[in-house]
């Protein structure tokens, strides 16, 4: 007779560690978890798997407090939404100026703006070669050409 419950009760011990066994063991999924702890001289860093944000965790008198870490995000998400803006207001001036830029159409000059350039370009050269022939006049240097 003591036979007959043994068996039952050695299961049922087996079957209790078992559980215990695997209750114990490491969790399925670690991306399930939210934080992460690293052990440090000083503690434990904790991160937030979350949000990204680090903490040094610490005994004081016996109680465990947790400080954030200082971080550079903040100061780097601050440049970003500054750059933002400041691209933004760049592309405003751009488009309020009518200079062509990115998203603007460049149209090719007529043919008279085009006339109306070399026109301007030729008044500039015959201009240029009459004050390089009176300072050469001037300074008694013959022309040679």
């Amino acid at each position: 007779m003591k036979a007959k419950i043994a068996i039952p009760a050695l299961v049922l011990v087996a079957a209790l560690a078992a559980g215990g066994v695997l209750a114990q063991s490491a969790p399925p999924n670690d991306s399930a978890w939210r934080y992460r702890m690293q052990k440090v001289d000083e503690g434990f860093l904790r991160l937030d798997a979350q949000t990204g944000q680090v903490s040094l965790c610490k005994s004081r008198d016996g109680a465990w407090t947790c400080e954030s870490v200082a971080d550079d995000r903040a100061a780097y998400e601050a440049e970003i939404g500054r750059l933002q803006n400041r691209v933004a207001a760049l592309e405003r001036q751009v488009k309020d100026t009518n200079v062509p830029g990115p998203g603007m159409n460049f149209r090719m000059p007529t043919e008279q703006e085009i006339d109306q350039a070399v026109s301007l370009f030729e008044r500039f050269a015959r201009r240029l070669r009459g004050v390089v022939e009176n300072l050469k006049k001037e300074s008694g240097t013959p022309d040679k050409g």
